[in-house]
């Protein structure tokens, strides 16, 4: 089973959007905090500029160089770490623009935008993206606010680039078709940002993908993702792992992040969500994750979304 895989799978982009901005020095723009399901991708086009995300130093994008922006963390891009910025709200709403809403129909990258009075000397491109289930997804809780990717890593993704330029393009913009091209586009850029990031992740790091980095704790993973609704506890997750219990939570644990058993139940929940969104009934999806009792998994689903199951699979 590839686990990586399989996960990368269970993300959901709820809907994309983004923009297309002719650049004119001096320019900048103020993205503040959104919700945790919020991430954006930063596209550096032809002119080098400036990334400034809460918390962390400033850094200089240079031509073909990438960002994935996650956690709905505030950021700041602009010609010069100190140049004025102009706030995203107020841009969009102040040109009667699409917001990006739960819901809503994918949408193609806005082309004509533009940012600073000067003559024009390069092109910069935003997507935005609404994540479903983000909170529950191992994966994603596990990635840091920035992913850079210098140079479009055009040895792990030779397409990128041609990617990018089909999204940029005004001739391809016309043409029929090119809206749900664009989306499905939008969405893999999304997902090669973070396989890009899950294959070069440090050793000294920890969370999920340490985990998986690990065999045996990797063994365990792909036996709960493979079969969650399995009667489950640390002693044959030991098995599974051919390690002894003891060391086995305790790897688990440090590596992960989390007990075994809190990992299931997380796992679970998130498997239940996505039944859940698909129309099935609430009581075979409690079955199907491992609850003999329907009573046990509502209080259970409803301590991790806030909502019971009937309501959460209505929204």
């Amino acid at each position: 089973m590839d686990l990586l895989g399989e996960v990368l799978l269970s993300l959901k982009v709820e809907v994309n959007s983004g923009g297309i901005y002719a650049l004119g020095d001096p320019w900048g723009l103020r993205v503040p905090c959104f919700s945790a399901a919020s991430a954006f991708t930063l596209c550096c086009l032809d002119a080098p500029l400036w990334l400034m995300v809460a918390g962390q130093a400033p850094v200089r994008l240079e031509p073909g160089d990438s960002v994935l922006i996650l956690h709905g963390a505030a950021y700041r891009v602009a010609s010069s770490p100190d140049a004025e910025c102009i706030d995203l709200m107020d841009y969009w709403h102040a040109r009667g623009l699409p917001l990006l809403v739960a819901g809503e129909r994918q949408a193609a990258p806005i082309s004509g935008l533009e940012l600073g009075q000067g003559e024009k000397v390069g092109r910069m491109m935003i997507l935005a993206f609404l994540l479903q289930a983000a909170d529950s997804n191992p994966l994603l809780r596990s990635l840091p606010q920035m992913i850079h990717l210098h140079g479009s890593a055009s040895g792990m993704f030779p397409w990128m680039n041609s990617m990018l330029e089909f999204l940029v393009s005004e001739d391809t913009a016309n043409r029929a078709g090119y809206v749900a091209t664009a989306a499905h586009l939008s969405n893999l850029i999304f997902t090669s940002f973070i396989r890009a990031h899950a294959l070069s992740v440090p050793r000294e790091s920890s969370g999920w993908l340490q985990g998986l980095a690990d065999r045996r704790i990797r063994q365990a993973l792909v036996s709960m993702h493979a079969r969650p609704g399995e009667h489950w506890t640390t002693e044959s997750l030991a098995e599974e792992a051919g390690m002894s219990r003891h060391t086995f939570g305790r790897r688990f644990t440090r590596l992960v992040g989390q007990s075994p058993i809190d990992y299931l139940i997380d796992l679970r929940m998130q498997v239940a969500a996505e039944h859940l969104r698909a129309g099935n009934p609430v009581a075979r999806v409690a079955e199907a994750v491992g609850y003999q009792s329907e009573r046990a998994f509502r209080e259970v689903f409803r301590r991790r979304f806030g909502v019971p199951p009937l309501r959460y699979s209505k929204a």
